[in-house]
């Protein structure tokens, strides 16, 4: 079944414009207020008594959400095959 054509927001095309530059090369410092809202988040929902595994779970959900939001799900299957292998070598991942 096709999928419905998705209107975006113009703040997504914009960010989906920085996401496409590949000349960028972004800190991991600058992603350091974000990530630590979203850990506080998630510690949130397991200190409400949520298992570890659901707030994992709800985690990978919102990664598929944001590719999507940003238009790159097709890109994920693969990336996600090149993490598992990753994972299964036991070699280090950012």
């Amino acid at each position: 079944m096709k999928r419905p054509k998705k209107t975006v927001k113009p703040a997504v095309e914009g960010l989906k414009s920085l996401i496409s530059d590949q000349n960028s090369s972004p800190h991991f410092a600058d992603f350091s207020e974000i990530s630590e809202t979203m850990v506080n988040g998630y510690a949130r929902l397991v200190r409400l008594g949520m298992p570890g595994h659901t707030v994992a779970l709800a985690m990978l959900g919102a990664t598929v959400n944001l590719y999507r939001m940003f238009g790159l799900d097709e890109e994920l299957p693969e990336l996600l095959r090149g993490l598992a292998t990753s994972i299964e070598k036991d070699v280090t991942t950012n």
